[in-house]
């Protein structure tokens, strides 16, 4: 019995030697990947003001999920909360962000997810605006730049063991946006002919994020390739771009979220472009 003791002891604590290794390799290996230093490649960003200017940036700001992640005032606040097992994710306060970052540095951290020391945004979608156009970008700046500075630096982000993990095996929407930023580079819509390159470019920037660069679906998520639209007539599109409501007439989580806080702002020409470019891509060899 005194044996069967002692080695049922010895047992329970080398697997929790074993487990306690483990936590600190993930931890460790976790924190080296969110220190990394990527390269802080120049993005110069030709400076735009002006009322006209800044209402094409909050159009974008809008349809690109600033306003949703960031809040409408863009100071930010907790956007995902799944408890200590997972993690807490704040969105930056980008009033106050704005007041010690250059336009260049701003342009960099969106469009590459690279801050001004060189380590990756966590949190921050990056690699769905890698599309986006000088002008589109300059809009987007004023458009911060014009909002009152105010509220408080929001907290860093906590990420939890199982968020950890799940970065250690390629997987995860938390990881910095940097790495999967040269990936979408390569990626872009399938071309569809010069009457649909508006809304290419459209769904490039607003559909890039939950649907990868190609619209085919990232291999980490659960979100389709988007030959699903042909499925769709145009008021059944345009109702679930504004409603998040499906052909089958229920919500469809991510997207029901997604239309409900972004896509209702597009109006009835975009979606009707966007629609149109969607089913022609059904056609587009693959």
């Amino acid at each position: 019995m005194r044996k069967l003791v002692k080695y049922t002891t010895f047992t329970l604590l080398g697997l929790f030697a074993g487990f306690l290794l483990l936590v600190a390799y993930v931890y460790v290996t976790t924190m080296q990947m969110f220190e990394r230093r990527y390269p802080v490649v120049s993005m110069p960003v030709a400076a735009t003001t002006g009322a006209e200017a800044i209402a094409r940036g909050k159009e974008l700001a809008d349809r690109t999920g600033c306003t949703d992640c960031h809040k409408a005032d863009l100071r930010g606040g907790l956007f995902s909360d799944d408890g200590w097992l997972h993690g807490r994710y704040y969105a930056s306060n980008l009033t106050q962000k704005a007041k010690v970052y250059s336009d260049e540095e701003l342009a960099r951290i969106v469009r590459a997810g690279v801050r001004p020391d060189g380590r990756g945004v966590v949190a921050m979608p990056s690699s769905g605006f890698v599309r986006l156009t000088d002008d589109e970008m300059a809009d987007i700046t004023a458009f911060v730049r014009s909002m009152p500075a105010g509220g408080i630096e929001q907290p860093e982000h906590y990420v939890g063991p199982l968020d950890r993990l799940s970065f250690l095996n390629g997987e995860g929407d938390f990881k910095p946006g940097v790495t999967y930023v040269e990936e979408e580079m390569r990626k872009d819509p399938a071309d569809a002919g010069p009457q649909h390159a508006a809304a290419r470019h459209l769904t490039s920037i607003v559909c890039r994020e939950c649907h990868g660069g190609d619209l085919k679906g990232h291999p980490w998520g659960s979100e389709p390739d988007l030959v699903v639209a042909a499925a769709y007539e145009l008021p059944e599109f345009t109702r679930l771009l504004r409603t998040g409501i499906g052909i089958d007439g229920k919500e469809h989580g991510l997207m029901t979220s997604v239309a409900r806080s972004r896509l209702h702002h597009l109006n009835d020409k975009e979606i009707a472009g966007i629609h149109a470019y969607l089913v022609a891509r059904v056609a587009v060899p693959r």
